[in-house]
């Protein structure tokens, strides 16, 4: 019996790194996962990512892969010197360290310049820029390059206009390949170095964002993808531009669509600070959210003397949860009033982004989601109540890892296009709709937290 072709499907998250074992009908064989620490400061080793593809390599096992394919976070860049090697830390998309030029589209020249302007010494030795996951791949097969699905998603990376605008040379950026394309091959020294056979064939991955897309079909217009991770994102399928100070629009990987998105900092991450800040660390999100909605059930809908959770800042669809604040926090609350203010503001947020949506003709109908959050079904349960959406979780909930498997394949030659490609490979095991009682309940509780949260923010312009 022929033993199935398997792909090595890889993502750079912000706090891990995630890889996948697939077959090419899209079942995944094994997942893996390689957890990040990042020390105090600005510094980011991007050996890290390197240490992180060895563990997922020893975990996986994989025999002799058919394909390698690595998407990541962005926009992230990776200073390299004449050697290959990096010049410095990682410019982390998450550090903020930009220099923008007013009128420029591009996501990731503002981060150069940054490094120009104030790394003077080591941006003369820099000989190229890579995004995370084209950096890793140059580790594995020594190509040099950037991924861009179209000229006009290129805007967002680099062009010659503007590296011109921004006065970097142009020698030091990659030119652009489109995802699937095949970038090389696993060399000797990466195999002794990774474990990873020489002369496996690597494929260029992208965006995460745009795999999560593919990853969870996300490829007609009017479908929606609520993307979790470190941050969050509710990416509404648009066959036209939507123009809007609220809403972040890119062109899609599909030719032709374009992804509006409402997008939410850090949800991910104040899971995380508030699992830390309640002891809870070895307790599963699963049953942290089971407790809380305990509380919710019984007297959460009326909420009496329970607290409120406030992000620090409120514009439009873009819900900032890096820093926050209790208010009405009192001696009688405990770890579980104080996270279900926490669930709460993180499902009011992705409501308010379905609502800016809306509000700019996207209608919603569902989610489909992709992310962490996917895999706790007390979370899905809540949030679509919360939300007023039904939530469908894909077979793999971890979709830029399928969207990964999905370029590949195309770029290969077995699908005529990538819509096609995920139409065939992405299925929904689950779905959670909501519940009309408990609907009612959260839009009023919703409704009340948007006025405190209004009275909350005049007082903070009266400081």
């Amino acid at each position: 019996m022929k033993v199935p072709e398997t792909y090595l499907c890889v993502d750079i998250g912000t706090s891990s790194m995630k890889g996948g074992l697939f077959t090419g009908d899209g079942r995944m064989r094994g997942f893996a996962r390689a957890g990040f620490r990042r020390s105090g400061g600005a510094h980011w080793d991007p050996e890290t990512w390197s240490r992180g593809l060895r563990s997922l390599v020893r975990k996986l096992a994989p025999d002799r892969p058919a394909g390698v394919v690595i998407s990541g976070n962005g926009p992230t860049l990776v200073p390299l010197g004449a050697d290959g090697k990096p010049l410095g830390g990682a410019l982390l998309w998450l550090d903020k360290n930009e220099t923008p030029v007013s009128g420029q589209r591009s996501m990731f020249l503002p981060k150069a310049a940054w490094f120009r302007d104030r790394h003077p010494e080591e941006y003369e030795k820099t000989r190229f820029f890579l995004p995370c996951p084209e950096y890793l791949s140059h580790r594995l097969g020594g190509e040099i390059f950037a991924v861009s699905p179209s000229a006009e998603f290129s805007e967002y990376l680099w062009t010659g206009k503007s590296l011109a605008a921004y006065g970097l040379e142009s020698g030091m950026f990659p030119p652009v390949v489109a995802p699937g394309t095949r970038v090389g091959a696993v060399t000797p020294g990466a195999s002794r170095s990774f474990g990873l056979p020489a002369g496996t064939p690597l494929y260029a991955g992208g965006p995460d964002f745009l795999m999560s897309l593919l990853g969870t079909a996300t490829v007609r217009p009017g479908r929606v993808c609520d993307r979790a991770g470190t941050s969050e994102g509710i990416n509404y399928c648009s066959d036209r531009p939507v123009p809007s100070r609220s809403l972040r629009c890119l062109p899609h990987i599909v030719p032709g669509l374009y992804n509006v998105a409402g997008i939410l900092s850090s949800t991910g991450r104040l899971f995380d600070w508030f699992r830390r800040l309640s002891g809870q660390n070895g307790r599963s999100y699963e049953d942290m959210i089971l407790a809380m909605g305990e509380i919710s059930g019984s007297r959460g809908f009326s909420r009496p003397d329970l607290p409120w959770f406030f992000p620090s800042l409120h514009r439009g669809a873009a819900w900032e949860f890096s820093r926050g604040m209790f208010i009405g926090l009192g001696a009688d609350h405990g770890k579980n009033e104080m996270g279900l203010a926490v669930v709460e503001s993180i499902g009011f947020a992705v409501r308010q982004a379905v609502q800016v949506l809306e509000e700019h003709g996207c209608r919603v109908d569902e989610l489909r989601l992709s992310g962490g959050q996917a895999k706790n079904p007390a979370w899905n349960r809540m949030k679509a109540d919360m939300v007023g959406k039904t939530l469908r979780v894909p077979e793999v909930e971890d979709a830029e890892l399928l969207g990964s498997l999905i370029v590949t394949l195309q770029g290969r030659g077995e699908y005529a296009g990538l819509a096609e490609a995920a139409e065939n490979l992405v299925r929904f095991p689950a779905e959670y709709p909501p519940d009309e009682k408990n609907h009612a309940r959260y839009t009023e509780i919703y409704r009340r937290y948007l006025r405190a949260y209004a009275r909350f923010q005049t007082a903070l312009k009266g400081c």
